[in-house]
């Protein structure tokens, strides 16, 4: 898989594409092979980050980075060809990149990459989308997990988390049988307890949080400001004057103004969701 093609087939905004692709023709990837390459060890990955962000520099809107990590994500693609693991599955997790981008766009109205702190899973081959949901390989303590992401554009009905839970537990029993039998864990402030005081039981995230053991009360954090309002996590200060579109955002607001916050909690999934 080559960059240009990679770019093509996830969609990535064409403002992007064409700064990736000039950075490419430019830099010598040779200098950076071993940062690369250490993507794919879970437990080496944060730092070859570290590494790679003071090698290159300077980094007009990430661009640099960028480029590294769709460079090894097209790499990535000869782990899943000799796996097996189709195209589908593989285009689906790259085009979180697309999607980051767009994501920040939104709440900045800048078009710039920000995540490089997450997307060395996808370029290391530790994440995958399968279906609604994204499946992380958790091997950085000596159990191995399985970590349950919830992309921004998911389709979060309950019939379709079933269906992405049943193909995710055909697809680890497949391509990485030594690990069929890990439990399913999801930190998260869907999980936040509260939210069944606020929100209808046969809501979708009732019904997704209902399919957990959920561990601890959690602890209070902004990000999901991200998510439901669209604004910064530094805004938190200012969420009296957050929108208030959905019945989601109106609820929560309610919930902040009254003095409230919001908890990720971390719950592991029910045996008979799996």
């Amino acid at each position: 898989m080559n960059l240009s093609t990679l770019c093509n087939e996830i969609n990535l905004q064409p403002e992007i594409k064409d700064q990736v692709l000039a950075f490419e023709k430019k830099f010598d990837f040779k200098t950076i092979e071993q940062q690369l390459n250490d993507f794919s060890n879970y437990k080496c990955m944060e730092k070859a980050r570290t590494e790679l962000k003071a090698i290159l520099g300077k980094d007009n809107d990430n661009i640099k980075m960028l480029t590294c990590m769709l460079k090894a994500s097209a790499a990535a693609y000869k782990t899943y060809k000799a796996k097996g693991i189709c195209d589908e599955i593989y285009f689906s997790t790259m085009k979180c990149y697309p999607r980051f981008i767009e994501e920040t766009y939104q709440r900045t109205g800048r078009l710039y990459f920000d995540r490089d702190w997450w997307t060395t899973r996808q370029a290391g081959c530790h994440l995958f989308r399968i279906g609604s949901l994204e499946y992380e390989i958790n091997r950085s303590d000596d159990k191995i997990m399985i970590e349950l992401h919830i992309p921004s554009n998911t389709d979060f009905s309950p019939s379709a988390v079933d269906q992405s839970l049943e193909h995710a537990k055909q697809f680890f029993n497949q391509y990485y049988p030594e690990i069929e039998n890990a439990e399913y864990y999801c930190h998260s402030w869907l999980l936040d307890s509260q939210l069944k005081g606020m929100l209808k039981e046969k809501s979708n995230i009732i019904s997704f949080q209902n399919r957990f053991e959920i561990l601890d009360a959690g602890e209070g954090n902004t990000d999901f400001i991200e998510w439901v309002f669209h604004r910064n996590a530094a805004d938190y200060a200012d969420y009296i004057n957050f929108s208030e579109d959905t019945l989601l955002q109106r609820t929560i607001k309610k919930h902040l103004i009254s003095g409230g916050v919001i908890r990720t909690a971390r719950g592991k999934i029910k045996s008979q969701h799996l």
